[in-house]
């Protein structure tokens, strides 16, 4: 609304126009939630025990050249997260004898247990 059109609604009517409601836009893509990647970034490597780690994405409901969802994140060192791409998922698993969708399943179960958030 103009400064004029308002200034004529408060000489007229005697009230101020309110701001239109906008309605939540709703999030579009995979979940993001920088404190779980924190998280995951702060335990040992889940191949070597090793740190500091990176949040690897491990996950495949990253299409139309998304990132997956960040609930999909294991903690791998530098080094192990570039095999990981190298290789891919199922060789990196057969290489190393990590099943990563076992290992999201018990890290995203220990973190809405200690978080007390809803996926």
């Amino acid at each position: 609304m103009t400064r004029t059109v308002r200034f004529l609604r408060y000489a007229v009517l005697g009230e101020t126009a309110r701001p239109p409601r906008r309605s939540p836009r709703r999030r579009r893509g995979p979940a993001r939630n920088w404190k779980y990647k924190a998280w995951i970034r702060s335990l040992p490597s889940a191949v070597s025990g090793a740190g500091p780690c990176e949040a690897a994405h491990t996950g495949t409901d990253g299409g139309m050249s998304q990132k997956a969802s960040d609930y999909s994140c294991v903690p791998l060192t530098a080094a192990e997260h570039r095999q990981y791409h190298q290789l891919g998922r199922g060789g990196f698993e057969a290489r190393y004898g990590v099943n990563c969708r076992d290992l999201v399943a018990r890290l995203n179960h220990c973190w809405f247990a200690y978080a007390g958030e809803v996926k």
